[in-house]
């Protein structure tokens, strides 16, 4: 018997892109995430990967949700294969330099031709033109082009601080490109017809540092270590704790910035000269020497209950003990192995982290099957080394 009320939303545990299929062969990281952001929400990825992994692989990393299928683009029949599972998808991700699919006979001009409906999506470095496409790159180098970089460090940093592959591959990259294939996914549904989406990671990058191009067009921006929010405003900042632990405050607002006094018993200090950066380099002296002489944990306790805005900075194998992450289940262990939930939460559509592959190739069998491979077909193809002899 059915005992939900009328009008009440019926969960969907399908997740908001059930039904769409992703054929992604993209490496490293950028793409990969980007990939397992739409499998968290549902969609069906297929990961071409290759016989042997490339240097730094960390597509491993990002297989949650997908299925596996290796195939050799260079071995006899490895072009003829991506084209018939690229008839049977709704969005196609690759992350080459510009040309390489063309040279295999599998660019966008020949894919789309086959399947109008495809979503062809370009996620590389520099882009698909520009003087710069052809370079190699990482990370470091694009937000380095893109003015992210310059903007990264604190007052105590004579250098820029790279800030690991986060602003790059993962907010500039692999987080713009799903956002595109989503909207061009919302079009397709108007039109029927596919798009080729180039989605650059200088470009996300770029976009990303819209605050520091407004300020500096106002006239506003004092450059990196000198900003209200690189760490050289004493109320704004990370600090160590007696025992090695960090501790970090963000009390900008001034009703934020009395509490922050107070649970310091920085009494003093009048809450008026928040803004006064001729008396910061004093109060962080300061602060820091408070923050030193007590422990991490002391600190939790004495912003717990107060609009301080304090917080641990809590290390990578703590995450699992933290109350609110626990019982948000935004961290999940799984024997030891930590992993991050899918975000963000929909209501009626949620997330949810599905297996990883078996193996390496565990699914090629099924997927080229399902794609309207016969059984001699592929016996060929793993005479010759396309793929992985069939289960």
């Amino acid at each position: 018997m059915d005992t939900t009320s009328p009008g009440t939303p019926q969960l969907d545990a399908g997740g908001p892109l059930r039904g769409v299929r992703v054929l992604d062969m993209s490496a490293l990281g950028p793409g990969p995430f980007c990939s397992m952001l739409l499998a968290d929400f549902g969609a069906e990825v297929i990961a071409i990967e290759r016989p042997q992994p490339p240097p730094f692989d960390a597509a491993p990393f990002f297989a949650r949700g997908k299925r596996s299928v290796v195939v050799d683009l260079r071995a006899p029949g490895g072009t003829e294969v991506i084209s018939r599972l690229a008839d049977h998808v709704d969005v196609l991700l690759e992350s080459n330099r510009p040309g390489t699919m063309e040279r295999r006979g599998l660019g966008p001009d020949v894919l789309c031709a086959r399947n109008p409906r495809l979503i062809y999506t370009r996620l590389t470095g520099w882009g698909q033109d520009g003087p710069y496409r052809d370079r190699a790159g990482h990370d470091i180098n694009y937000i380095g082009v893109a003015g992210v970089l310059s903007v990264v460090g604190d007052v105590t940093e004579a250098a820029p601080v790279p800030p690991l592959a986060l602003l790059g591959d993962i907010a500039g990259g692999s987080l713009f490109a799903a956002f595109g294939i989503t909207m061009a996914l919302l079009e397709r549904g108007r039109t029927g017809l596919g798009q080729v989406i180039d989605s650059a990671i200088v470009d996300g990058a770029a976009l990303l540092n819209t605050p520091q191009l407004a300020e500096l067009n106002a006239g506003r921006w004092a450059g990196r270590g000198r900003h209200l929010l690189s760490g050289n405003a004493p109320f704004y900042g990370v600090y160590e704790c007696a025992d090695g632990g960090h501790f970090a405050v963000g009390a900008l607002e001034p009703k934020f910035f009395a509490q922050f006094l107070a649970a310091l018993e920085l009494d003093d200090v009048p809450p008026g000269d928040q803004l006064d950066p001729t008396r910061w380099p004093r109060l962080r002296e300061r602060t820091a020497e408070i923050f030193r002489n007590k422990p991490r944990a002391h600190w939790v306790e004495a912003f717990a209950d107060i609009d301080g805005c304090g917080s641990p900075v809590l290390e990578l194998d703590e995450l699992a003990g933290d109350a609110h992450l626990r019982e948000r289940g935004t961290i999940r262990r799984d024997g030891d192995q930590l992993s991050a939930a899918p975000a963000p939460r929909l209501s009626r559509s949620p997330g949810r982290s599905r297996p990883t592959p078996a193996r390496r190739g565990a699914d090629t069998g099924a997927v080229l099957t399902e794609a309207g491979f016969t059984a001699d077909e592929l016996t060929e193809l793993a005479a010759a080394g396309t793929i992985p002899i069939p289960d």
